[in-house]
C-alpha cells in the first residue's frame, strides 16, 4: 500500500503462533513477529516466547515509528492528543489480542475515557487528573467498570511510553478499586446433579446431559467443554488444551500450553458413549450440527432452553451452568486426598485463587470425615435413575 507520493505507509508489526499437535496430544507454541523492512520487504522474526516476541514487536513498531512520518492527526513536538493515538493503539491491539476483548475495549473507550481525556495531549495528563475521573466515575458506576476503564487507559499510556508518544504513565500512580468475588460459590451435590441429568436423559437429549457431566465431573470451563475432542480423553485423564470462544478454538484461558484433569472412570464412560455418535460431524465432542464450534447464540440458547429448563424442572431453580464447576472442585475438596496446589492444578488456578474462592468449602467440610468422589456419584445415579 503506497500514498500518493509513492512512499510506504507505516505498517505495524503483528504478531503470529503457530500451534503444533504432538503425537501424544499436547500442543505445541512458535511466536514471530511479522514486520516491514525499509525497503518494505516482509520479514518473519522467530522469538523464544510469548513476552520475547511482544517486546520485539514494540521495538520495532518504535523504530518503525522513528523513520516514518506521523500518521494524520498526529501534533508535532510531542503535543500528542488521546484521540489521535487511540487508532494507532487499537490498530496494534487487534494484532495481539482476541477480536471481543478489543470490541470491549472500543465500548469503554467510547463511553468513559474520550470523553474525558480524548481532547488532552499525552503530556498534560497527570496522576491527580485520572484520581479525580476515577472518583467521578465510581459515583456513576460500579467499580469492575472503573476497571475496565482505568485498564484501557494504561494499556494506552505504556504503549505510548514505549513509543515516545508520552514520558510516563499517570494511571500506575493511582490505585484501582479491588476486585472482589460478587457472590460466593454454591457447588451442586451430585443428587443435585444427577437430577438435572435426569430432567435431560428423560426427553432424550443424551448430549446436554453429558455436557452436564463434564462441567460437573471434569471441572471444565463451558469453553474448554466446547472445545473437547475425543483425542483430549485418556485412561485415566483428561487433556485440557484448547477452549471455544465467540465460534473459534483458542488456547486455553490461562495460557499454559495444556492442563490434565484427573478422570471420573463414570465420566469417561459418558465421554467415550458421546463420542461413538458424534464421531462422523468432526473432531469436537460437542460441536454444532456442521461440526463447527458453538457460537455465542448456541451457547445462549442452550442455556436457557436445555439447562435451566431442567434444573426448573428438578426444583433446583436456574443455577449457571459454570456453577457445575464448583461442584467438581467441591468434590476433590470432600474427598481430602489433594493439596490445595494439586486442586488449583486440576482447576486451571493459581493457589491463591483457589484458596479465596473455595475457602469457605474447605471450612465447611473440616472435620467430615473423607467421601470418595466416584462411590458418590454412582449412589446419586443410582437414586436418581441415571444410571
Amino acid at each position: 500500500m503506497a500514498t500518493r507520493n509513492g512512499s510506504r505507509t507505516r505498517r505495524v508489526p503483528t504478531l503470529e503462533v503457530r500451534r503444533h499437535v504432538r503425537v501424544d496430544g499436547s500442543v505445541t507454541e512458535t511466536w514471530s513477529v511479522r514486520y516491514y523492512d525499509v525497503k518494505g520487504r516482509r520479514l518473519r522474526m522467530v522469538c523464544r516466547s510469548r513476552e520475547h516476541a511482544d517486546f520485539e514487536r514494540a521495538r520495532l513498531a518504535l523504530k518503525a515509528a522513528a523513520y516514518a512520518p506521523p500518521p494524520p492527526g498526529d501534533e508535532p513536538d510531542g503535543t500528542t492528543k488521546l484521540a489521535s493515538f487511540w487508532p494507532v493503539w487499537v490498530a496494534d491491539a487487534r494484532a495481539r489480542i482476541q477480536p471481543e476483548t478489543v470490541d470491549q475495549h472500543v465500548r469503554v473507550w467510547e463511553n468513559r475515557v474520550e470523553p474525558r481525556f480524548g481532547e488532552m495531549e499525552l503530556r498534560r495528563i497527570k496522576p491527580r487528573m485520572v484520581a479525580q475521573w476515577r472518583a467521578e466515575l465510581l459515583a456513576d458506576g460500579g467499580a469492575e467498570a472503573v476497571r475496565k476503564a482505568m485498564n484501557l487507559l494504561q494499556a494506552m499510556f505504556t504503549v505510548a511510553v514505549e513509543w515516545g508518544e508520552a514520558d510516563a504513565n499517570p494511571v500506575t500512580a493511582v490505585r484501582k478499586p479491588k476486585q472482589g468475588r460478587r457472590r460466593v460459590v454454591e457447588p451442586l451435590a451430585p443428587e443435585a446433579v444427577e437430577a438435572i441429568r435426569a430432567q435431560l436423559l428423560a426427553v432424550d437429549d443424551f448430549r446436554s446431559a453429558t455436557m452436564v457431566s463434564v462441567l460437573a465431573y471434569a471441572g471444565l470451563r463451558p469453553g474448554e467443554m466446547l472445545g473437547l475432542e475425543g483425542r483430549h480423553i485418556r485412561e485415566r485423564t483428561m487433556l485440557v488444551d484448547q477452549a471455544v470462544a465467540h465460534g473459534r478454538l483458542k488456547v486455553q484461558k490461562t495460557g499454559r500450553i495444556y492442563r490434565t484433569v484427573d478422570l471420573f472412570p463414570l465420566l469417561r464412560n459418558d465421554l467415550l458413549a458421546r463420542q461413538s455418535v458424534c464421531g462422523k460431524s468432526g473432531p469436537l465432542l460437542f460441536g454444532r450440527d456442521d461440526g463447527q464450534p458453538w457460537r455465542l447464540d448456541d451457547w445462549n440458547n442452550w442455556r436457557n432452553r436445555c439447562f435451566h429448563k431442567a434444573s426448573r424442572a428438578a426444583g433446583l431453580g436456574m443455577p449457571r451452568p459454570y456453577d457445575l464447576r464448583h461442584s467438581f472442585a467441591s468434590l476433590l475438596i470432600r474427598e481430602q486426598r489433594q493439596s490445595i496446589v494439586d486442586l488449583a492444578d486440576q482447576l486451571g488456578h493459581a493457589p491463591t485463587m483457589t484458596l479465596d474462592t473455595y475457602s469457605h468449602v474447605m471450612r465447611e467440610h473440616r472435620g467430615a470425615p473423607p467421601r470418595e468422589a466416584e462411590g458418590w456419584i454412582r449412589e446419586a445415579r443410582r437414586n436418581a435413575g441415571t444410571v
